[in-house]
């Protein structure tokens, strides 16, 4: 039983692609199948954050708000050029990654709790940065090309949710750190039995979650041309919708980043198909509502388990 569920999430992405070839005769176009993984690339960033993160049996609300963060923040430092625009967009991202872990680990606040504070936080101090306004008119034309460019024909967005999703798969299954994210998310008192830093592991893969986040804002306002204050409101929960889809059990330990891979595909191809078949962008909300209450419906199951587990002991 268990094995079968584990080929549940592609065989929903096989089933849906027939569904949509048998809808729309643009939908197995390569235009089409290059346009699905382009404006899929921030959600590809944050997912695979986000896997490593609930891998370990924590939860990280507050990558939306660090998207908007240095959405705004990589719109106002232009004329730092490129890579000094991605030089300090990293560090942000870094340092509330680590904010994160060591608020959850230092002060042993519940990830829930912890990240639910800084995503206000977060979001917060975005606003306040711009007053509450996009900042328009600064992206220069390089800056621009990120998003917008392209390599050997592939839109780079495209070429960025490959490597992010290869460079996951890489450092959770052929790595140390990898092996120790699962097995802190199966169980942190055996792993610290075996030597495992379990801390350092946590605090590490919220640095990484909140360095995934950061690109993702910088990606959107070079897409977009413009640094939006409201940029990623609820990008969170679809990271989340997407890693459940996947099969990444949301109490850590059991999971795979193909397995993010596939559950991302299947968000894409469902909001695809709406598109082509042209229906309405007000019931669209809808069915991405929808994925995301299961999201948050497993959220809640979480943390009545944590709850339960912390009042047994």
């Amino acid at each position: 039983m268990a094995k079968w569920r584990s080929y549940l999430p592609l065989a929903t992405l096989i089933l849906l692609m027939i569904v949509g070839s048998l809808l729309s005769d643009k939908f197995l176009t390569y235009a089409n199948l290059m346009n699905l993984l382009q404006y899929s690339a921030e959600s590809a960033l944050i997912a695979v954050g986000m896997t490593l993160v609930i891998l370990t049996g924590g939860i990280d609300l507050s990558v939306g708000s660090v998207v908007a963060l240095t959405a705004v923040v990589s719109a106002n430092t232009q004329h730092l050029g490129v890579w000094g625009i991605l030089t300090v967009v990293i560090l942000i991202g870094a340092l509330v990654g680590a904010l994160n872990g060591v608020v959850l680990t230092k002060f042993r606040v519940e990830p829930f709790m912890a990240t639910l504070a800084t995503m206000a936080i977060f979001r917060a101090v975005a606003l306040w940065y711009t007053n509450g306004g996009p900042i328009i008119g600064t992206v220069t034309p390089a800056f621009s090309n990120i998003a917008n460019g392209s390599l050997l024909g592939i839109p780079l967005p495209a070429v960025y949710v490959v490597v992010v999703f290869v460079l996951g798969y890489f450092v959770l299954n052929r790595t140390p750190f990898g092996r120790h994210v699962l097995a802190v998310g199966g169980g942190e008192e055996t792993s610290r039995l075996f030597g495992i830093k379990v801390e350092r592991v946590k605090v590490i893969v919220y640095i990484i979650s909140g360095v995934l986040a950061a690109l993702a804002g910088l990606l959107i306002t070079s897409r977009i041309g413009m640094g939006e204050p409201r940029s990623g409101f609820q990008f969170e929960l679809v990271a989340i919708a997407v890693v459940i889809v996947g099969g990444t059990s949301l109490t850590g330990g059991r999971g795979t980043i193909g397995g993010s891979f596939i559950g991302l595909l299947i968000f894409a191809v469902v909001m695809n198909i709406m598109n082509l078949l042209n229906i309405s962008s007000f019931v669209q909300p809808i069915v991405r509502g929808l994925i995301i209450i299961l999201a948050a419906l497993a959220i809640s199951r979480m943390v009545k388990s944590k709850s339960a587990a912390a009042e047994a002991s």
